[in-house]
């Protein structure tokens, strides 16, 4: 692992910290203003899925990300859940989880929902499932908050190391 990798994948992370919580902050908008102006009809239901499809892409990009860099092996068959997985793991000597168990059950209901956007050209979102799909980001969101916070002090104490052997 290079110094310059490193720095990337903090940069990145600092990337994706800031990606979810504007995502975030901005589906909270939309169900105040065009969510609710638009209520319950099917102009409403794609904002609210295009949001909750692109929370879990920021996540799951630099998941992958992390994966990479750590050189975790993923299966080309089911690698998104895989992938997800792997993020709870704390792998001594190599790295801290990205992921808290606590929270893996709702990423992955975000993950089968980001999975049914992309490839259910229907478009017809049923609003109980929408309005589940918002609350269960709503949960998640501050963990993954705490969650990315943690995993980044952990990549700067790992800067900070890499640092310290060059001296």
């Amino acid at each position: 692992m290079g110094k310059n990798e490193l720095n990337e994948l903090l940069a990145e992370h600092a990337q994706a910290a800031g990606r979810v919580r504007v995502i975030h902050d901005r589906l909270g908008e939309a169900r105040r203003d065009s969510i609710a102006k638009l209520a319950g009809t099917h102009d409403a239901a794609l904002i609210a899925a295009g949001y909750l499809e692109t929370y879990y892409t920021a996540l799951e990009t630099f998941f992958l990300r992390v994966s990479q860099f750590f050189e975790n092996n993923l299966q080309p068959d089911r690698w998104h859940a895989a992938l997800l997985d792997k993020m709870t793991l704390a792998i001594p000597d190599v790295r801290a989880p990205v992921v808290s168990e606590r929270n893996l059950s709702r990423l992955k209901e975000l993950m089968r929902f980001r999975h049914f956007r992309r490839y259910d050209v229907t478009m017809d979102y049923d609003w109980t499932r929408i309005d589940f799909l918002i609350a269960t980001l709503d949960a998640a969101h501050p963990i993954v908050v705490d969650d990315l916070a943690a995993f980044g002090e952990f990549l700067t104490k790992l800067e900070q190391a890499a640092g310290e052997e060059r001296l």
